[in-house]
């Protein structure tokens, strides 16, 4: 029998991620490009006659009412926008709930872990979350063991991915555990794709060091830009990298030119600077989510690194006119 998986779609859901996860299955689950849904089969679970709208305008109607969420192999829920307003509606939120009471797969595209984690439905388990929105994730989610050091995850009966191509990369795993590696290999050559990637591989990392060039490198700096508040010991970063430190530096030296170290503090500036400038936050509240003992070693480091105080950063009018006098 083909395996059934029902998605659940927020308002304001992302296309891109349902589009690829589906096509996936759908280009694995049959011969040629024929579409036939013979080893894969999907609903979009929702209210008859109402219909969706994704983040780019795009519409789409639900192919089968509420029922039974023991019917499907997986439960796949669709993020899309952070919103407070974007919520599943309370025939969703039953659904979901039920499938997790009995035992049923749930699966995050994109967003979507947001979704599963507001319910305690990720407490306890690994995430991979987009680098895009990892600290936002980590200060909501305590209890979710975060990160974004990979494109996907897969822990006991939760999958979740950062979204975009990465989704196409988690219907491949599922397409290779259930009918095999071959078969989601073809799917990817159709989509065009150069491969499907596994979850060793690496999410492409900020816009900071776009030199980044080795696995190692890519991985240790989307492990520091998840753990601005609380640094982790570049020795540890290293052993997680599976070399030694002086491996681990001589690899930033040659691809960035400056040390892990350095690199890890222009990490946390950097962050800091955005929360300065797009935020109210005290700045001893600032100094502490970038990971500084407190404000005035924060202020003294930020100046060091900018040529500029966090204060006149933010107050460039107040500190022009203490220049003038």
């Amino acid at each position: 029998m083909a395996k059934k998986f029902a998605f659940l779609l927020v308002r304001d859901f992302t296309l891109s991620p349902l589009s690829l996860f589906i096509d996936t299955l759908r280009l694995a689950g049959d011969e040629g490009d024929r579409s036939r849904r013979i080893e894969f089969d999907w609903e979009i679970v929702g209210e008859r006659g109402l219909p969706i709208r994704a983040s780019c305008g795009v519409e789409l109607l639900p192919t089968r009412a509420m029922g039974n969420p023991e019917d499907f192999d997986n439960v796949v829920v669709v993020g899309g926008l952070l919103d407070t307003n974007r919520k599943l509606s309370s025939e969703k939120e039953a659904f979901l709930l039920r499938a997790a009471a009995k035992g049923v797969p749930l699966t995050a595209l994109c967003t979507g872990s947001f979704v599963l984690a507001r319910y305690s439905l990720l407490d306890g388990y690994s995430a991979a979350v987009s680098w895009f929105h990892i600290k936002d994730f980590r200060a909501e989610f305590p209890d979710v063991n975060a990160h974004a050091d990979s494109l996907y995850s897969v822990d006991r009966g939760r999958a979740t991915c950062a979204g975009g191509t990465g989704a196409a990369d988690l219907a491949g795993y599922f397409v290779a555990q259930f009918i095999g590696q071959k078969a989601a290999e073809k799917a990817a050559k159709i989509l065009v794709l150069d491969r499907i990637r596994s979850s060793r591989d690496v999410q492409p990392v900020g816009d900071l060091f776009p030199a980044a060039a080795s696995r190692a490198v890519k991985r240790a700096l989307l492990l520091m830009e998840s753990n601005l508040q609380e640094p982790i010991p570049v020795a540890e970063i290293a052993a997680r990298q599976n070399c030694s430190r002086r491996q681990l530096e001589r690899l930033f030296g040659a691809e960035l030119g400056i040390g892990p170290m350095a690199a890890y503090l222009a990490l946390r500036v950097h962050y800091a600077r955005s929360l300065l400038e797009g935020s109210d936050l005290a700045i001893g509240e600032i100094a502490y989510r970038c990971g500084f003992a407190n404000a005035g070693h924060f202020s003294r480091v930020f100046r060091q690194q900018t040529g500029i105080t966090p204060t006149n950063l933010r107050h460039p009018n107040r500190a022009a006119a203490a220049a003038a006098k």
